[in-house]
């Protein structure tokens, strides 16, 4: 029998009409506000990224207007220059001039083009060349690791790479497994060192300007010349709606990047879809008046994604700078209205500013407290702002990224229900989560401008459909009361073409009549609102029998004022589990004082050493159960021992470049430690140790604080 869902008045998804009953699945769901049913497909006269950017440059006003800005370094490299604005008309000439120029490299149309980079300005230039006349971009992150790398320009078999000198530095120890490789363009400014061990292995290095200058004399030589004969020639073949536009990787978590196939159409389709939430009022209007900021690596999808439907708003992008310090320093010279960022950056935000009202007195932070509870109160009945709290409190917090913030889009994974609060009391804006993949490009749902629950994701995305799929074997099912669940299915116009070279795995993910099985565990409520559990892959059962999503318990235990990363393990081998967490240093010693395990006052041991104190590890884990109990987490779910980690797990590589954890990666690398870890709660002790967390949940059930 087919799981039916509740519909209201305020429902947040619409079943597919007619859609045939499937055992073990829900009927597929629509956007909200779907028009008699249908999908989006795109915009009227808009069939690639080409198009999406002439219609971006009309809204704006034309070619003058400003679209991206950066910080103008002259001809100094590593100097800090103020912001520039470069406008449409110069922007569109820059991609055109640099698509004549990859002739001269040896290109021609349908070759795929790398692009080695962090977030610049440079960056979308060489992206829109390669839309502009049928290239394929193929973007690796720039913080990828070695082994990723070599097999991304391996598989799509690279021949010319634009990189900074940085990326081209890491390309110099890979040429023996990269022979295809022929031409490195550089970015940026590099010493001529570089230069010549990039000559020396064998590459043929271009400057990217001068790949540029070529493209625009060419340009030059050809009109002179069909001035000559009295007639023009055809110009270079555009693209179009069905031709491939980019290979996205993913970031990686478990095993080799997959490259995702997308095209124009699955891109234009996606800024379209986000027109439709703005023009239906579920997320908020953008216009040539707003400024976003482009934080999200643009080798990530939501991070290019981003870009595009802020340039088809005419909205303008700025590049800041991505040191913490510099960033907000940034920020505050920007007064950006868009943020569009992973939530560890929203969540940094909120506990820089938590931390330095934490370090005042107790009624500054009993104030604050205040403040935001009646703040929320306001929000709550439909009111934006606070009359006091906004001006005493909140307008010197949001004064740090400029003051004007009026929309904020979470998106990679979820948000914590303290830092959304934070949020809309600090900024008075909008904040939404979404949900989507690589294999979506992008968003595949939304939470709506009138949500303002947390943990949601809100309505399918106007674009795609979504439905559910039992899977029996981890004991999801779309009969589960009191809502369905099962693994995530989408189908749409955004949904990806397969993977590069990959037909068997494509075969895996993407049935024949283009319904992807995205791998994530997902319920819908009663209000047809779309939830995220976990990751099938990743859910393990331990001996007692119990079944565990270590992502949901990460998420939970990252929420604890203490914890800025948490990775959890068990087995079937053991009844309990472990974690290694990191700890935020200020909030730590503040925790510390309060606890008396710090004398007031005094200078306090390194972090280093903190971490390996025993008296520390104990407090610390006792806090953060404490803190699983208020959340509700069964006593099972609770930790039964802790290593902390003094460094962060970034250092050592385990995160992705949009911070999720590698979690192959992570169980190899901290093997030892988890061994150790279940030696000293001792396995013939394990028995009590559950009795000690059993006994421990029920105590602190109704008494546990924050402290």
């Amino acid at each position: 029998m087919v799981a039916a869902m509740i519909y209201r008045k305020n429902i947040y998804s619409l079943p597919v009409l007619n859609a045939p009953e499937i055992q073990d699945e829900t009927i597929p769901v629509l956007n909200r506000n779907a028009s008699e049913g249908k999908l989006l497909f795109g915009a009227d006269n808009i069939n690639t990224v080409y198009d999406n950017f002439l219609h971006g440059m009309k809204t704006a006003g034309g070619p003058s207007e400003p679209i991206f800005g950066y910080r103008d370094s002259g001809d100094k490299p590593g100097a800090t220059g103020n912001f520039r604005w470069m406008t449409y008309g110069e922007f569109h000439d820059r991609f055109r001039s640099l698509a004549r120029g990859f002739q001269g490299l040896g290109l021609q149309p349908g070759d795929n083009v790398g692009i080695f980079s962090g977030n610049r300005i440079e960056w979308p230039v060489i992206e829109y060349a390669t839309y502009y006349h049928g290239y394929i971009s193929v973007a690796l992150y720039e913080t990828i690791n070695k082994t990723q790398a070599e097999y991304i320009i391996g598989l799509t078999e690279l021949t010319t790479v634009f990189a900074t000198q940085q990326c081209a530095k890491k390309m110099v120890d890979m040429r023996a497994r990269i022979p295809k490789v022929k031409n490195i363009v550089l970015i940026d400014s590099a010493a001529q060192e570089l230069v010549d061990r990039l000559i020396e292995n064998g590459f043929s290095v271009f400057s990217m300007a001068d790949v540029e200058a070529y493209g625009r004399e060419t340009e030059k030589e050809e009109e002179e010349e069909e001035e000559g004969e009295g007639e023009r020639k055809e110009p270079v073949k555009q693209p179009t709606y069905d031709d491939v536009a980019t290979i996205v990787f993913t970031s990686g978590t478990t095993d080799m990047p997959k490259g995702v196939i997308l095209t124009h159409g699955n891109l234009v389709s996606s800024v379209a879809g986000t027109n439709y939430v703005m023009d239906h009022r579920d997320l908020a209007q953008l216009g040539t008046k707003d400024c976003g900021v482009s934080i999200i690596p643009l080798s990530h999808i939501l991070g290019r994604l981003a870009m595009h439907s802020m340039v088809a708003t005419g909205c303008r992008t700025a590049f800041p700078r991505t040191a913490p310090e510099q960033l907000v320093e940034d920020m505050g010279e920007l007064r950006p209205t868009v943020i569009i960022g992973v939530p560890k950056f929203i969540t940094r935000v909120q506990d820089r500013a938590m931390a330095a009202i934490k370090s005042k007195s107790g009624l500054a932070g009993s104030i604050f407290r205040h403040a935001v509870k009646a703040k929320l109160r306001n929000i709550q009945h439909g009111q934006a702002g606070h009359w006091l709290w906004d001006h005493v409190i909140f307008k010197p917090l949001s004064e740090a990224l400029g003051g004007r913030v009026r929309l904020i889009i979470s998106g990679t994974s979820s948000i914590s229900h303290e830092a959304m609060t934070f949020i809309k009391c600090t900024f008075s804006c909008d904040v939404n989560e979404g949900y989507g993949l690589t294999e979506t490009c992008g968003p595949a749902s939304l939470s709506t401008h009138d949500d303002i629950s947390t943990g949601c994701v809100g309505t399918p995305y106007p674009t795609n459909m979504i439905k559910l799929v039992s899977v029996k074997e981890l004991g999801y099912t779309v009969d589960d009361k009191p809502y369905p669940r099962g693994e995530i299915v989408i189908r749409g116009a955004n949904v990806f073409r397969g993977y590069y070279r990959q037909p068997d795995l494509t075969a895996e993910v993407l049935s024949p009549d283009g319904w992807f099985r995205t791998g994530d565990l997902g319920m819908f409520d009663n209000l047809g609102r779309l939830k995220i559990i976990d990751r099938k892959c990743n859910i393990f059962k331990l001996n007692t029998g119990h079944q565990i999503e270590p992502e949901r318990l990460e998420y939970v235990y990252c929420e604890c004022d203490l914890v800025t990363q948490a990775f959890v393990y068990g087995d079937k081998e053991h009844g309990f589990l472990v974690a290694i967490v990191v700890l935020d240093p200020e909030f730590l010693r503040v925790f510390l004082t309060k606890k008396k395990i710090l004398k007031e006052g005094a200078e306090p041991p390194h972090h280093q050493m903190l971490c390996i104190d025993t008296a520390v590890r104990s407090a610390v884990m006792k806090e953060i159960n404490n803190h699983g109990v208020e959340q509700n987490l069964s006593y099972y779910e609770l930790i039964s021992n802790v290593y902390l980690e003094p460094y962060g797990m970034d250092v050592y590589g385990l995160l992705t470049p949009t911070l999720k954890i590698k979690r192959h990666e992570a169980i190899r690398h901290y093997q030892v430690t988890i061994n150790r870890l279940y030696e000293e709660v001792g396995t013939s002790v394990k028995d009590q140790s559950q009795m000690a967390n059993i006994t421990n949940w029920k105590q602190t059930k109704t008494s546990s604080k924050k402290f």
